[in-house]
């Protein structure tokens, strides 16, 4: 990575295969990412063979990584992203699937204009979520970030957002996300790049995982539902130092140029790359991750089973 970088803005979505070639591994307690979803699933539904054929809608489904944990249950899976590229891997890779190429806030709008409310046995965003909730307080474009000005009507549509995504939800289904970890050093490293361009809205990066967990647990308290939630601690692995700092400026940066081009966030990351190289040539980058899991259904369900049946 040199301050010479010519790469495209947000090159990461629109090239081919360049975002499964540049993403790495995330780990946790020995299971990738992908597995945690998976072993919701099977906790929920049991084993795919087990359980009848489920209604899924997959919200920002990139190249369809963590596709694999819901599709093996799916009768009929629908997904979007924003990106034409990542729709067409995608298609190749489930071409039973029904997806489209639209933004998420669209996307939600458009099921539920063609009737599909209460429609879907899960609901699924995994890493996707917090660029269509950060889209309502500011425009991310190749020459910069521009704020909106209303913050507290951003917010609004934010956790209107949300609340369109449950509506999705037949009775008994499930929302299934995937959030990033805003404290985490590698986060902070990205935090402190990108606030060069301009200040995080609200609270700061963590801000949408914020709002969307607010708004669930609101929706918890009007009766609609169950929330769970875990944050676990992992690592992201690098095959190579040359790998981990395109991470970091392809993936993370999205290949800005105003980032690319600051000597200063060149130096950040290189040193990070560096404290974090381990002896076999690898490098390990502590992560981690926020399991956000709320199920659509009746507050009776907290009562012991033999008090609700009586009832």
């Amino acid at each position: 990575m040199s301050s010479a970088h010519q790469s495209l803005f947000r090159e990461i979505y629109q090239v081919p295969g360049l975002y499964d070639q540049l993403l790495l591994p995330h780990y946790f307690d020995g299971v990738e990412d992908t597995e945690l979803i998976g072993q919701l699933m099977e906790r929920h539904y049991g084993r795919p063979g087990d359980a009848p054929g489920l209604s899924v809608a997959e919200l920002g489904c990139g190249t369809g990584r963590v596709t694999a944990s819901l599709a093996p249950y799916a009768r009929h899976l629908r997904a979007t992203d924003y990106s034409q590229s990542m729709v067409d891997t995608f298609k190749a890779r489930y071409p039973k699937a029904e997806a489209l190429q639209q933004e998420t806030k669209f996307s939600v709008r458009r099921m539920l204009d063609e009737g599909l409310a209460g429609s879907f046995d899960v609901v699924g965003a995994f890493w996707s979520l917090s660029y269509p909730l950060m889209d309502y307080f500011e425009a991310l474009g190749a020459d910069g970030i521009v704020p909106r000005a209303d913050l507290a009507q951003g917010r609004r549509e934010a956790g209107g957002l949300v609340r369109d995504a449950l509506r999705l939800l037949a009775p008994g289904g499930h929302l299934l996300a995937l959030f990033f970890d805003s404290e985490t050093p590698e986060q902070q490293l990205v935090t402190r790049a990108w606030e060069k361009v301009a200040p995080f809205p609200g609270t700061g990066r963590g801000y949408t995982r914020e709002i969307l967990l607010e708004e669930l647990q609101d929706a918890e308290a009007r009766g609609e539902g169950r929330l769970h939630f875990s944050r676990l601690g992992g690592i992201a692995v690098a095959p190579n130092p040359e790998a981990a700092r395109a991470w970091f400026a392809i993936v993370h940066m999205k290949s800005l140029s105003v980032l690319m081009d600051d000597p200063h966030v060149h130096r950040e990351i290189s040193a990070f790359v560096d404290a974090h190289t381990q002896p076999s040539g690898e490098v390990f980058i502590p992560t981690g991750a926020y399991v956000i899991d709320f199920w659509a259904g009746p507050a009776d369900r907290h009562l012991p089973r033999n008090r609700a049946e009586a009832a």
